[in-house]
């Protein structure tokens, strides 16, 4: 049985009995009454017979100018008295001894239900005593008392048809019962409309949920009806949206996963080829100069360099969410120092200049893990600039939140570029990347780095103009106008500052001639 089906059944069978309960109740209140009314009128019509027999036997009494009236001369004005009586009473019976001596309409007692030969009356003069029964298809009320006349006692006997107060009681019930099912069935209907009205939302609910079970997350249940179910919904809603945005992430991992292994095993193919067609010419040419030797040789060594930077980034990529990490406060100052001595000659090969400002703050980071986060992102910048052009590395403070900063003015990046640029393998133009050594790995891996650091990665960018990198060293955004006080900075430096560039300019210079060969063929962040 349904819930809709259980619960109209209860309340129909509760309300039934309430309104049937109520009827019988107001119903036999109704006839109890009528019969106290009735049992009150025929013992008033009795004392008044009654007392007109006491009259009547002291009327003969003074007409026979006599102290007491003999039995004969009671007994005939007993029989005058209660034949001309105008008494309402059905019978009348006077008896004396057990024996009756007058009586009038006696024969409507035949076939009583009741022994009325059994029925006595109470010692009392003035008590009389009721008792109502059936005869043939009426009921009777009898009312039986003592009376006193000429200093004799006698049974006093009156009958008194009740049958029209039975039968409107039956009448009452039969209108009751024809009203209760009417009332009923019209109950029934009001129920039933009720009830689906009230499990509709639940209807709903039920449907939302078989969708989310059927896979379907997007559904929504309406949010109206009573406050309870108002919460429901609310309630379902935020269930069905929070699956189907885990399951939306889910899937992006998945999707990102499969992107991942057939862009690595894309990228592995490459370099492996290549290597193994080089090495099967060597293998099988049977003359080689040793121009060409080299040359093979070459091709094979810088394969296998991009394998090894490919396999190293890979590992990286793969540990920081393993590798627990070693912070520590380390001045700006010193970690822009050391990025600038290992970089700057690097970029000078291509007549690429790096500037590098900041304030006189301390980081919390690891300072290895951080370092290549920064290698990574000047190498992009290096990558996407043309010769002779300038990368800077800016350190800020802005509200209060430490900003650094990766800034070039080389090749920029479309908008769909800018929003996948940190999946891992993806680039833009591959063979252009590829040629600058690259393998979709950098800002994957820079964006794995600034998590683990509690930071957030913003790329800004704009294609044929350049790209700024900014890493907030905390989660709380930075409006976008506080942001572009990083490219305020580029025209408007504090004379100190340019001083200490110059200085070191000096310094970069005379150590570019002592380093020069350590950095020769660059090197593979």
């Amino acid at each position: 049985m349904k819930l809709w089906q259980k619960i109209s059944l209860i309340a129909l069978v509760f309300v039934a009995l309430a309104v049937q309960l109520t009827q019988f109740y107001i119903l036999d209140s109704h006839f109890r009454s009528a019969i106290a009314r009735e049992v009150n009128s025929a013992a008033s019509a009795h004392s008044a017979l009654a007392a007109s027999l006491s009259n009547h036997a002291a009327y003969e009494r003074l007409k026979a100018n006599t102290l007491f009236l003999s039995t004969d001369q009671l007994t005939d004005m007993l029989k005058d008295t209660i034949t001309t009586d105008i008494s309402t009473a059905d019978v009348i019976e006077v008896k004396k001894g057990g024996k009756t001596i007058t009586a009038v309409g006696t024969e409507v007692l035949d076939g009583a239900s009741y022994d009325l030969a059994s029925v006595k009356p109470n010692d009392a003069i003035t008590d009389g005593k009721t008792v109502i029964f059936d005869a043939g298809e009426k009921t009777y009320l009898m009312v039986v008392s003592i009376i006193k006349l000429e200093a004799m006692s006698y049974e006093l006997r009156t009958v008194y048809d009740v049958t029209n107060v039975y039968d409107e009681h039956d009448a009452n019930l039969n209108n009751a019962r024809m009203w209760g099912l009417c009332c009923g069935g019209g109950i029934s209907v009001l129920l039933l409309i009720s009830v689906l009205g009230f499990l509709r939302p639940l209807k709903r609910a039920v449907k939302t949920i078989g969708a989310a079970a059927a896979g379907d997350y997007t559904v929504r249940m309406p949010e109206k009806g009573s406050s309870e179910l108002k919460t429901l919904a609310h309630s379902i809603n935020e269930m069905t949206a929070s699956i189907n945005e885990r399951e939306e992430k889910l899937r992006g991992i998945a999707e990102s996963r499969k992107r991942f292994a057939d862009a690595m095993a894309h990228e592995m193919k490459t370099p492996l080829t290549s290597i193994l067609g080089f090495a099967d010419i060597l293998r099988i040419k049977s003359v080689v100069t040793d121009e060409q030797r080299r040359d093979f040789a070459s091709a094979i060594v810088e394969e296998a360099k991009r394998l090894r930077g490919l396999s190293a980034k890979l590992l990286t990529l793969a540990s920081t969410d393993n590798t627990p990490l070693d912070f520590a406060d380390i001045p700006a100052a010193q970690l822009f120092s050391d990025v600038h001595a290992t970089m700057a000659p690097v970029l000078g090969r291509r007549g690429i200049k790096l500037t590098t400002l900041h304030k006189n703050a301390v980081l919390h980071i690891d300072r290895e893990l951080f370092l290549s986060l920064l290698y990574n992102l000047i190498d992009n910048a290096a990558k996407a600039s043309p010769d002779n052009s300038e990368i800077w590395l800016i350190q800020s403070e802005l509200d209060g939140h430490t900003v650094v900063s990766v800034i070039d003015r080389g090749m920029g990046m479309k908008p769909d570029t800018v929003r996948r640029a940190t999946e891992a393998f993806y680039m833009e133009d591959k063979a252009r990347s590829r040629k600058a050594g690259g393998a979709g790995l950098g800002l994957a891996l820079c964006d794995d780095i600034c998590r683990r650091h509690g930071a957030r990665l913003e790329i800004r960018s704009t294609y044929q103009k350049g790209t700024t990198i900014i890493i907030h060293m905390n989660v709380a955004p930075i409006p976008k106008s506080q942001g572009d006080e990083l490219e305020a900075l580029l025209q408007k430096r504090p004379p100190r500052e340019k001083t200490r560039d110059k200085a070191r300019e000096k310094e970069r210079q005379k150590r570019k001639k002592q380093r020069e060969t350590r950095y020769k063929g660059g090197r593979t962040i």
